[in-house]
């Protein structure tokens, strides 16, 4: 199986080619902003570089959040409109659950994971294995609340790093489509307000 695996949640805009056992392209920069116009051309160039043709891709993993609502959308959109006339699935994984897998592979292993979202904030969430504990779908609150989940679980903390598509991507290899669609898990509502104050309803 041969996967495609993007993020652009964050700074980073980064494309991995996988099979079972082998990268086959890895393409990673720190851009900070303009993941749209790179994207492409990033996938294109790690086609060139694994040596395939669009049409061998057997599945895509996309990193899910958080994120803002344009940087995370620029993978989202990508990856379906890739997907959709092959016939292909999307799988989306977020950071969180990709970070507890790297942090703690372990099935039995708990672990809290949470990643820094700016203003004081950040998204957290209690996995045993690749599951979030029940009551514990990751949600925004501070590093205390954080914390003290960890203090209750008796769990380790795990703060969210670059996202390693080459992982991603791996990981995807045995999970459902089903179980794991690609849904935006965006960092906060949006900010901009509609005539008299009231905010825009998430998508």
């Amino acid at each position: 199986m041969i996967v495609l695996g993007l993020d652009t949640t964050g700074p980073d805009c980064s494309v991995s080619i996988v099979d079972e056992a082998t990268v086959l392209a890895h393409i990673s920069e720190n851009i900070g902003r303009g993941h749209a116009e790179v994207l492409a051309g990033m996938v294109t160039e790690a086609f060139e570089a694994a040596g395939l043709a669009p049409h061998a891709i057997d599945r895509l993993a996309v990193c899910t959040g958080p994120g803002s609502f344009t940087g995370l959308r620029v993978a989202l959109s990508f990856a379906i409109g890739f997907a959709m006339p092959r016939e292909v699935p999307v799988i989306g994984i977020n950071a969180l659950t990709l970070a507890s897998q790297q942090s703690a592979p372990e099935q039995d292993k708990t672990t809290v994971v949470l990643k820094d979202i700016r203003r004081n904030e950040v998204m957290f969430a209690t996995y045993s294995g690749f599951n979030c504990l029940s009551g514990s779908s990751p949600r925004t609150g501070t590093k205390s609340d954080a914390r003290q989940e960890a203090e209750h679980f008796r769990a380790p903390m795990t703060e969210v790093g670059t996202i390693d598509t080459r992982i991603l991507a791996w990981l995807a290899i045995n999970l459902n489509p089903a179980d794991y669609p690609p849904e935006p898990l965006y960092s906060r509502g949006p900010d901009a307000k509609l005539p008299g104050g009231a905010s825009p309803r998430k998508a």
